[in-house]
């Protein structure tokens, strides 16, 4: 029997697996002028930006702590198949390789706090000079800020601070109400960045 944190997961994936890429992964490959190469991305869920990069000739590792790897494949042809691999595991724990991009959206919010510098140098550390971070972040102003106490939230500077070793190309910080991704309404405040990691760093 499956339990009901799974069904959620499930549901979220079922509801969300029709979606569009991110805006900042669709920006990215029709603004920033870069080779396409290897990418991660942490927290994948149904893979709509995994099946995008790959697509646009991305090699890319996708990661989750559900088994979507099958959700993800079935939108592949076999030519793309040969550049997706996945790895079911929760990000907050994987070992990183160094890799030319990393894609984390609405993925490194829901990283205990108390392992978020962690996980944060060991991004910084294995994406490529050069390379790109693709990812948000949750705002102190987030209404889950009250009341998921385990969960990570920063201000614009602390998350300006995040990127010192980088060149931000975009930034874009959002408050708006709106629905999670199983319907229900909250108030929404988000940190949009892309970034190049300095090649002198």
């Amino acid at each position: 029997m499956k339990d009901g944190k799974y069904e959620k997961y499930r549901k979220i994936y079922d509801i969300t697996e029709s979606d569009k890429p991110r805006s900042s992964v669709k920006y990215f490959i029709e603004n920033i002028k870069c080779n396409p190469s290897t990418a991660i991305e942490l927290g994948c869920g149904a893979g709509n930006d995994t099946v995008y990069l790959i697509k646009n000739g991305w090699n890319v590792l996708a990661v989750d702590k559900k088994n979507v790897e099958e959700r993800i494949a079935k939108r592949l042809t076999s030519e793309e198949l040969q550049r997706f691999k996945f790895k079911q595991q929760s990000f907050e724990n994987i070992r990183l390789e160094k890799t030319k991009l990393i894609v984390a959206n609405y993925s490194l919010p829901f990283c205990n706090k108390d392992k978020f510098e962690d996980l944060w140098n060991d991004i910084k550390l294995n994406i490529q000079k050069d390379g790109y971070f693709i990812g948000n972040f949750f705002g102190i102003n987030d209404s889950w800020h009250m009341s998921k106490a385990e969960m990570k939230f920063l201000s614009k500077e602390q998350v300006i601070d995040l990127f010192s070793d980088f060149e931000i190309l975009l930034f874009r910080e959002v408050e708006e109400d709106g629905k999670t991704g199983l319907g229900k309404m909250k108030h929404w405040h988000v940190f949009h960045v892309i970034s190049r990691r300095k090649w002198w760093m």
